[in-house]
């Protein structure tokens, strides 16, 4: 059995067992373990564009999960139950209880970059000027970008962080969707990420392709079928523990070496190292684009001192 104690920390839930089709929705999960999403919408009678916001708001809360898994043509997204039973504990003392902060930053919403080509940004309506020329990653406009890709260098995301000054950071949560950087695509293509917090490496990962099988769920219709089409979704987590990866540890690092709070600026640098066998780019979906439809989530669970 897995625990739910804590009313603040859990909100999320309660929202989202609020809604009579996303328990339709996590009926049909409990019921058929490892379903994937189209066969999900499909014993609905929903679209896909309907199910994916609801199933989006199930992982989010930690009532599901969802695991890429190989099929007979590139790979296919299944969905688990998180838990089977949820437990609340109405004695706990309120102060003790973390407090949850979110937010959601756009992909062209870095604050500092280096990029070498092949390179690009677009909106959800173009290509945001000529591709593979690193200088368009300044372009006025790159905040609207729904899409980038380089093959190495990085890109750096200043994270908001509005929690009360004296609030300590217990967790600093980030879901991002990312696949390599191919030349057009390559679903075996596999790519060194780097992450590092305020310049203190937290753990890399193997990227293991830039797919193109399928189109990617969201993607606008002028994007061509020859690009990358869509990613992996990745949690990437720091807390009290370390440092993780949906669940795999990458690293000892915690948020108490980091010295994270209330009053933390915190940039995140995602990064892909030259001179490596397997440098092989990366590219960041944000909301239009990819599987997902959404931009880097962000979520920072805190506790009050004192």
């Amino acid at each position: 059995m897995d625990e739910q104690g804590s009313l603040d920390a859990q909100f999320s839930v309660f929202q989202a067992l609020s809604s009579d089709l996303r328990i339709r929705i996590l009926k049909q999960i409990l019921a058929h373990r490892g379903i994937n999403l189209r066969q999900t919408a499909q014993q609905l009678g929903l679209s896909m564009s309907t199910l994916s916001p609801h199933i989006a708001k199930l992982e989010e809360c930690g009532l599901i999960y969802i695991l890429d898994v190989p099929a007979s043509h590139g790979m296919q997204k299944c969905c688990y139950p998180a838990m089977d039973q949820i437990a609340i504990d109405f004695t706990q003392d309120a102060a003790r209880h973390s407090r949850l902060y979110r937010a959601e930053i756009p992909v062209g919403g870095y604050s500092d970059f280096s990029v070498a080509p092949t390179c690009g940004l677009a909106t959800e309506h173009a290509f945001l000027g000529h591709l593979d020329e690193p200088r368009l990653f300044t372009h006025p406009d790159r905040r609207k970008a729904r899409i980038l890709w380089f093959t190495t260098g990085y890109v750096e995301y200043l994270l908001p962080n509005f929690i009360p000054g004296k609030g300590v950071i217990d967790s600093l949560s980030l879901r991002f969707e990312l696949s390599s950087e191919a030349p057009q695509h390559n679903n075996d293509w596999p790519s060194t990420i780097e992450f590092s917090l305020n310049g203190t490496a937290i753990g890399s990962w193997i990227c293991p392709g830039d797919f193109g099988d399928r189109r990617g769920l969201f993607n606008p219709e002028w994007w061509y079928d020859f690009l990358n089409q869509y990613g992996l979704m990745k949690k990437l987590t720091i807390d009290t523990e370390g440092t993780f990866l949906d669940g795999a540890r990458l690293s000892d690092v915690t948020v108490r070496d980091l010295e994270l709070n209330g009053q933390s600026v915190m940039k995140l640098r995602f990064t892909v190292p030259e001179g490596r066998a397997t440098s092989h780019g990366l590219t960041l979906y944000g909301q239009g684009f990819g599987d997902y439809n959404q931009d880097i989530r962000m979520a920072i669970r805190y506790h009050m001192e004192g």
